[in-house]
């Protein structure tokens, strides 16, 4: 019975079995290696930034930084004010307000530099600004502030979400962001 079944994969007909489940293995692992390291690896920095101008609006600042090793395309930033709604029994709705940016869209997001030498320009670093009074949202209980960030690989055109969710007054901190990638204030 060995001598049979020793036969048949050593046939032609075995050897295409064997090829074909191999191959399809290593497609199917070549396919995941590339949808996890070839898109888009956008942060958003967990704190808001602002500053109060002499006779003018408070200013807040977001930042995003692309530690991808290739370029964006398609950037496209949202704000949104979030209104937890209940329903009862514990559960939430979610009701999203759009509240403008100066600048919400980006064609194109540098990637991070290949040389891991510290270099004085950060261009795959961006700060985003709002005019409108984000503290006044989230002095109240129920309302959040949601960014939310879509975009495309540069290379492979692979899409990409990111959102991050502030939901109370302690994420809002007076000062400046530091230049690069950390997530740090001045």
């Amino acid at each position: 019975m060995t001598s049979s079944a020793n036969s048949f994969w050593n046939s032609l007909y075995g050897q295409f079995v064997i090829e074909l489940i191999g191959g399809t293995i290593g497609a199917l692992i070549f396919l995941f290696i590339v949808l996890i390291l070839f898109r888009p690896n956008v942060k958003i920095c967990p704190f808001i930034c602002f500053n109060q101008l002499k006779g003018a609006n408070t200013i807040y600042y977001f930042k995003l930084v692309n530690f991808s090793f290739f370029p964006a395309h398609d950037v496209e930033i949202e704000l949104f004010s979030v209104r937890k709604i209940s329903m009862g029994r514990g559960l939430f709705n979610n009701k999203y307000e759009p509240i403008p940016l100066l600048l919400s869209k980006i064609s194109h997001m540098p990637g991070r530099a290949m040389c891991f030498r510290k270099s004085p320009q950060n261009p795959h670093c961006f700060v985003i600004r709002c005019g409108d009074d984000l503290k006044s949202i989230l002095k109240v209980d129920i309302n959040a502030i949601a960014l939310k960030i879509s975009l495309k690989h540069g290379l492979t055109g692979l899409a990409r979400v990111v959102e991050q969710e502030f939901g109370n007054v302690e994420d809002l901190k007076a000062g400046k962001f530091k230049p690069g990638t950390k997530f740090d204030l001045i």
